[in-house]
């Protein structure tokens, strides 16, 4: 579901603003049989400085610019219209019942009923919705997933694209960017309960999903900057030197087992910010079960993450790969490179799949 379309391009490229950097995925559809395959067109990857972005919001609009320029140019994209998504506190997901009306009366039926749930007023913010049936639904009533974005914060991110010289095509949320890529290349997931969680610089969306449709979404103001912070105050480091050890780069001077007890104390917090976010679900929905935990962002590479959460969880945990189910010609691309990155590009790989999947 975009949060909304603004027009609709005969091409278009994901592009994930991150607050560590920008990632860029184009696509091309083909036919295969009766099916529609997607093969990888364009891929780029451009960090930016550090705080341009924060939590999701623009700081450094000069250096996202130069960024967005760059990323594009180094990709060699033909096109300039991309699909990008948000995220953050200026953001707010909720799910809901309503009555079943007639169609023609849903749509203001909706929009009202939306109110009380939206801490903003109506003037404030962009409103979208996908009405949802699902079997634990009475007949008379249908579920619906409401989506709002501050006017504010939507307006800096179209206003960096516009002057970088590309033009948006949708806007949607990166939670359902994530999902979106992980059902299109797990398919054999569709139909369980998963907890989607994407760790990125500043910002971890969890996403749960059931039968493929979102139930329980939430933005959480903590990522991979918080493993960086502690790991420069507790071992007295620069940010750069920081930034290596918490890849598991050797550092001279720097024990590996001091980086291991530090990134334990940030494993820990973010364990406990999961936790309270599943027993929030829990105590919100009539059906709590959890069958996987997947994960993506560029923090899902950290070494031992998965062993963490497997313990810390006791549900079965994998990382995404969102290049699964996309064809790739090895010799345009680098593979080595795309294996090693691919939980980074999970946002970009959803937004690209929109750009090209819209009716």
């Amino acid at each position: 579901m975009p949060l909304f379309k603004l027009m609709k391009a005969k091409k278009a490229v994901g592009l994930d603003i991150g607050s560590f950097a920008l990632k860029l995925v184009e696509l091309k559809p083909k036919k295969k049989g009766k099916d529609i395959v997607y093969e990888l067109e364009a891929l780029g990857y451009e960090p930016v400085p550090y705080q341009a972005i924060v939590e999701g919001s623009i700081m450094d609009s000069t250096a996202v610019v130069d960024a967005i320029q760059h990323v594009f140019y180094e990709s060699k994209t033909k096109t300039k219209k991309l699909s990008f998504g948000v995220s953050g506190s200026s953001v707010i997901v909720k799910r809901i019942e309503v009555q079943r009306l007639n169609p023609n009366e849903m749509h203001e039926h909706i929009l009202w009923e939306a109110r009380p749930h939206i801490p903003f007023t109506p003037e404030e913010v962009n409103i979208d919705y996908e009405i949802i049936e699902a079997t634990d639904i009475p007949p008379d009533r249908v579920g619906v997933i409401l989506a709002a974005v501050k006017k504010e914060k939507l307006q800096d991110y179209l206003n960096v694209v516009t002057i970088a010289d590309k033009s948006a095509d949708i806007v949607d949320l990166e939670s359902f960017a994530i999902l979106n890529s992980v059902l299109k290349n797990y398919e054999m997931y569709q139909q369980r309960s998963l907890a989607i969680i994407n760790i990125g610089a500043s910002i971890t969306n969890v996403v749960i999903t059931k039968g493929g449709h979102p139930v329980f979404v939430r933005d959480i103001a903590f990522g991979g900057n918080q493993f960086t912070d502690l790991i420069q105050k507790e071992l007295s480091l620069k940010y750069e030197k920081a930034e290596s050890v918490k890849k598991g780069r050797q550092v001279e001077g720097v024990s590996p087992a001091a980086v291991k007890q530090v990134v334990n104390l940030i494993f820990n917090e973010l364990k406990n910010e999961i936790k309270k976010t599943f027993e929030f679900y829990r105590s919100n929905t009539t059906e709590g079960r959890i069958d996987n935990i997947m994960l993506s962002g560029g923090t899902a590479n950290l070494e031992s993450l998965i062993d963490f959460f497997s313990q810390g969880f006791d549900i079965p945990v994998e990382i995404i790969n969102p290049f699964t189910n996309i064809e790739i010609n090895p010799k345009k691309f680098d593979l080595d490179f795309i294996n090693e990155m691919a939980p980074v590009f999970n946002v970009a790989m959803g937004l690209a799949l929109r750009a090209v999947g819209e009716d």
